[in-house]
């Protein structure tokens, strides 16, 4: 017993060791850099100083969570279709790196923002598993959105105090902060249900601050994500009689919208400036000209590229699936929606307490932002091993956990009635849905 709680502490401390190591990273290059701008071009871009101390920071952070991800592998006991997941995974992980072998150094293999780790992800579910991650997820979860916040408003505003409220950026920290902020928002407003007297204006004051912090960024796709993020926990924390909650939630969220662009114009005015822009569409018809969508259901490999807005060897794309794709094929993709698609499975009706029905259906919100940002719907939003992939998939994780928990019960319940079931404690084993 004494080792099983050592263990479930061991991973409590390797996941809060991860959380600040990844914020190390994502911070100290973001406020140590500085703006630059070439003499052909009216947009200014950020360059990020990494030191030897952030480079250490993020080698250690990767090596940990691949440890975590061993003992959440090891402890992970459930059997049935969703299994499938683990070898799945691990096979394309293996197959890549021995390919990358011979393509690349290992640096860019194991610690690349295009390295092998990418066919890991959908195992991030498993850390939802585990209770003590879980928990120290939601105790970071708040801390991490307000420091996010005033990272991006000290660095916009600095910004503009220097080179005007109308010069544009093509690389800033605020965008990467931002995709931590959001995630983490996520979480907190649809994940975590604590709605006392100071949580519950907390969440809404946070909501108003990231849609202040998107106008900032002059992001359209993050603009609008704010606003459909307010009005669903206003839906959701309408209650039953909610129809005239709802409308009033509406108005509410127009009220706060039509409010900060009268109070900054300027700023405002520059984003509805770049409405009639069309930023995605010339992508996918420059890469497919030149990819084949064949390729993306084996992978190209690590060293991928294709010609991009004159860069003859450009690695990257804003949809995440194909971005994905592109270099490892179409089984990492597959896994992480297998996982996804178990939340939202149908439960049988009253199997459900207040709490977990609040829960899956925060969490089913969550999911849909997520792969809308990942979609390329929102740009700059990265999948990867970073601090915002890493907390939504142990929101996914736990919701995944509560629908498999949720089905045994209704599989016994179903055994029972039909006088096919083995004596089983029944109460033992709804305490285990947490």
């Amino acid at each position: 017993m004494y080792l099983n709680e050592m263990k479930i502490n061991i991973k409590g401390l390797l996941f809060k060791s991860i959380i600040l190591l990844m914020l190390i990273n994502l911070i100290l290059p973001g406020i140590t850099g500085s703006w630059s701008k070439t003499d052909n071009s009216t947009a200014y871009t950020y360059v990020f100083n990494y030191s030897t101390i952030t480079s250490k920071c993020l080698y250690i952070a990767i090596f940990l969570l691949y440890i975590l991800i061993a003992l959440c592998i090891l402890s992970h006991q459930k059997r049935g279709k969703i299994n499938l997941i683990i070898p799945s995974s691990i096979l394309a992980f293996s197959i890549w790196c021995m390919i990358s072998v011979f393509e690349a150094n290992l640096h860019t293999i194991f610690l690349n923002d295009i390295s092998i780790n990418l066919c890991l992800i959908p195992l991030f579910y498993l850390l939802g598993y585990d209770k003590n991650v879980f928990e120290s997820a939601k105790k970071v979860i708040p801390y991490i959105i307000v420091i996010m916040v005033l990272l991006i408003l000290w660095q916009s505003f600095t910004f503009i105090l220097h080179y005007g409220i109308s010069t544009q950026t093509i690389l800033s920290p605020s965008k990467e902060m931002f995709s931590v902020a959001i995630s983490a928002y996520w979480c907190y407003v649809l994940g975590m249900n604590e709605n006392g007297s100071t949580h519950k204006p907390f969440k809404y004051f946070l909501g108003i601050c990231l849609l202040f912090c998107a106008f900032l960024t002059l992001s359209r796709s993050w603009v609008i994500q704010c606003i459909l993020v307010l009005y669903s926990i206003m839906v959701l924390n309408s209650g039953k009689s909610s129809l005239f909650r709802k409308i009033l939630s509406v108005f509410i969220v127009i009220l706060v919208f039509i409010t900060i662009i009268f109070l900054f114009p300027n700023i405002t005015g520059s984003l509805f400036n770049r409405i009639g822009e069309d930023t995605r569409s010339g992508q996918y018809e420059t890469f497919f000209s030149q990819v084949s969508p064949f390729t993306l259901i084996w992978g190209n490999g690590i060293n991928a590229g294709y010609s991009f807005l004159g860069n003859q060897d450009y690695k990257y794309f804003d949809n995440q699936f194909i971005y994905i794709m592109f270099h490892y094929g179409i089984v990492p993709i597959l896994c992480m929606l297998g996982v996804i698609s178990d939340i939202f499975r149908k439960l049988k009706r009253g199997s459900l307490n207040q709490d977990n029905k609040a829960f899956l259906v925060g969490c089913r919100f969550m999911i849909i932002f997520f792969l809308a940002a990942l979609g390329g719907v929102s740009v700059y939003y990265k999948l990867g091993w970073n601090l915002n992939t890493l907390l939504v998939f142990v929101f996914i994780g736990r919701a995944h956990k509560r629908v498999k928990e949720l089905n045994k019960i209704n599989i016994i319940d179903k055994n029972i009635l039909t006088g096919h079931s083995k004596i089983i404690n029944k109460k033992l084993l709804k305490k285990r849905v947490s």
